[in-house]
């Protein structure tokens, strides 16, 4: 408030609460311990469950598809399974038909009045991806550096990336919101990871399906429309909940003990 006489002005007292910082930070470390423990020593099976799963739903879709299993081993991550199957490649015909498709598409966006708007953007962006895939297989079909077992290898590894970023961000983020709703802040973190595997299991199997169908020209299209991006759409709704709930747990009698003035 402005005193009288006085050019002053008192800025409003700024309500915060505490957080016992040892014990976020023991949650935080815990947690990060077991989590790159229970990764390092249950990866190879769970990647081969997957592709367990995968391989069986392919072939029961496409009965005269070939899909092997195949392992590796990484230096960070240990033993890791990813399918093998067929490459498919598009001829010529498709290869225009999907460059003349990509092109009108990026026409017809450019003059629509909602242009400059964010999905008008996105979409431009993955029709000029599609369209410079496609115009390679037209004139560079034989240099295309990925098979369809390459890529699978490569989504993988992708998803395993995907899941090591996710816990740590979800920990890191979980723990610094104060001291209480530890079971809230464990749900959030179970069901980041379990929806992060299975929506990353399904999707392994779909793409793998599509790219036998419909050759690997589709290939960048799935990576940047349906990709690693897509991914931080569930997980900022999972933690919107997160969020609503700790609200709830801050706003409760024992929870405005916390509070404090400064």
């Amino acid at each position: 408030m402005k005193e009288k006489g006085s050019n002053l002005i008192t800025p409003e007292p700024i309500e915060e609460f505490e957080a016992d910082k040892k014990k976020c930070i023991l949650y935080i470390v815990i947690l990060l311990l077991l989590g790159f423990l229970l990764m390092w020593t249950q990866i190879d099976d769970l990647t081969r469950m997957i592709c367990k799963i995968c391989a069986g739903v392919l072939k029961k879709y496409e009965p005269y598809m070939y899909v092997g299993i195949r392992s590796e081993t990484y230096p960070l991550f240990g033993k890791i399974s990813y399918l093998s199957a067929e490459t498919v490649y598009p001829g010529i015909q498709i290869s225009l038909i999907n460059a003349g498709i990509s092109l009108g598409v990026i026409i017809l966006l450019a003059g629509l009045p909602w242009k400059g708007r964010p999905l008008a953007i996105y979409l431009i962006l993955c029709s000029a991806i599609h369209l410079i895939n496609s115009l390679w297989f037209v004139f560079g079909e034989k240099y295309f550096p990925y098979t369809l077992t390459v890529y699978s290898k490569l989504y993988m590894l992708q998803e395993i990336g995907i899941w090591v970023m996710f816990f740590v961000m979800t920990v890191m983020v979980t723990g610094i919101i104060g001291d209480r709703g530890v079971i809230y802040k464990l749900l959030t973190l179970l069901a980041i990871m379990l929806y992060s595997i299975v929506f990353g299991t399904v999707r392994y199997a779909i793409f793998i399906w599509l790219l036998y169908r419909f050759s690997v020209i589709y290939m960048a299209f799935f990576y940047f429309m349906i990709g690693p991006m897509f991914d931080f759409l569930y997980l900022v709704m999972i933690y919107a909940v997160f969020v609503n709930r700790m609200i709830g747990v801050y706003d409760s009698r024992k929870g405005k003990e916390v509070w404090k003035w400064s």
